[in-house]
């Protein structure tokens, strides 16, 4: 496989489709139903506990939660130990793991974890694995740091590791090898497959034969609406080579800015290594520790799960009536979006271009491809923000844009 490499001009077309600004030539205004990005629907938001937990945190210990925090217990770097405990010993009663809090490291949300992961491994010319398709950050971050990126295809049970062992052996034959793989191993950004059960012990088993790293981005993770859970990547592993990606942003609130980075010691030193901010708010840190502690966490999940299962139902019936034949999909069993490939009789690019005229904005899917000419024929549909009982309309919208965009 060629790995795929693209211009300046290219890597800022991706930066743009991760939601910067000047993405969309439209005012938000002109969007009536977005579909485009993966926020959570802010009535799931807890801000009556927030705003309870923060008043308690200050009245009973403002001298440490307004400070920066201290360098004995690694306050600062690795973000407050009260919280990291408690992840820790969340994350061990969930996956049956034996870490503790010198294994986790509070980030600035999930992309934190991934932008200090790429910068703490990735060297010019070292090899880095994405999935196609997937979440650029990685993508954009190992290409500023001048590494390598190879992507390797995904089928209905994740990622194909039968290519990925190819890849492995031509990097061998080439004098190289892989140095990082990254993997959305459930509810995969943007089409919501899951890695088997199977291949998850099996890239294990690979990452300790050929030593390379995994990098698993568990943020979508708890979002499941059906099936049964599937252990995380990181509790198949003991050999440290394993590191999970989590963060606050889509269970509880974007705005937190909370994430966290679970794996060896050795792992966290190397990210905290190369931090170069003055660590988490300890404030908040100290307002989830106790979030957690009181319960209130697990119950909050199901609930938003609930919400979310809900709107996903909608967008699929919907698309069942407003879009079929001419859209196929398979249904997720969790996350926040629905990915759709369209039929080669219609124009993707017309069908993105009528729904964003008529209101509707969805993530155009070209913009999970290194190749930002593959993908045209997909787009992913983002249903947690939009209401439930507008789905629906957004969708019919949507339709009659792939109506008018009929090949001639």
């Amino acid at each position: 496989m060629t790995p795929d490499t693209r211009d300046l001009g290219s890597l800022r077309s991706a930066e743009a489709a991760q939601g910067m600004p000047g993405y969309w030539p439209f005012s938000k205004q002109d969007i009536t139903w977005s579909f485009d990005s993966g926020l959570p629907d802010p009535a799931t938001f807890p801000v009556g506990d927030l705003t309870r937990l923060s008043a308690e945190v200050l009245r009973d210990d403002a001298a440490a939660a307004l400070q920066y925090g201290t360098g004995h217990d690694g306050g600062i770097m690795y973000g407050y130990e009260g919280l990291r405990h408690v992840l820790a010993e969340r994350t061990n009663a969930r996956e049956g793991t034996r870490v503790d809090e010198r294994g986790v490291m509070l980030t600035s949300g999930g992309i934190q974890g991934i932008s200090l992961a790429c910068r703490a491994f990735l060297d010019p010319g070292d090899v880095v694995a994405v999935e196609a398709p997937t979440w650029g950050a990685v993508l954009m971050a190992g290409r500023q740091l001048g590494a390598e990126v190879i992507a390797i295809p995904m089928d209905s049970e994740g990622l194909r590791l039968d290519m990925l062992e190819d890849e492995l052996r031509v990097l061998d034959s080439a004098g190289k090898r892989l140095k990082l793989l990254y993997t959305i191993a459930t509810f995969n950004t943007p089409t919501g497959i899951s890695l088997s059960a199977a291949r998850r012990e099996r890239l294990v088993e690979l990452a300790e034969q050929w030593g390379f790293l995994v990098m698993e981005d568990n943020v979508y993770g708890e979002l499941r609406y059906e099936g049964s859970r599937l252990p995380t990547v990181l509790s198949l592993d003991d050999t440290g080579l394993v590191f999970s990606i989590d963060s606050f942003s889509k269970i509880l609130a974007p705005g937190l800015r909370l994430g966290w980075v679970t794996g060896h010691p050795d792992v966290v030193a190397a990210l905290s290594s190369v931090r170069g901010d003055l660590g988490m708010s300890q404030w908040l840190a100290r307002v989830m520790e106790r979030y957690v502690l009181e319960g209130l966490l697990d119950p909050h999940v199901a609930a938003v799960n609930e919400l979310y299962r809900s709107k996903r139902d909608a967008a699929a019936a919907a698309l069942e009536a407003h879009c079929f034949p001419w859209v196929r999909w398979a249904m997720p069993e969790g996350g926040f979006f629905l990915w759709l490939e369209i039929d080669s009789a219609i124009d993707g690019a017309g069908v993105m271009e009528r729904a964003l005229a008529e209101g509707v904005a969805c993530r155009p899917g070209e913009r999970f491809f290194g190749d930002k000419d593959e993908g045209r024929q997909f787009c992913r549909l983002a249903f947690s923000m939009v209401p439930v009982d507008e789905i629906e309309r957004g969708i019919a919208v949507l339709g009659k844009a792939i109506s008018a965009s009929k090949r001639t």
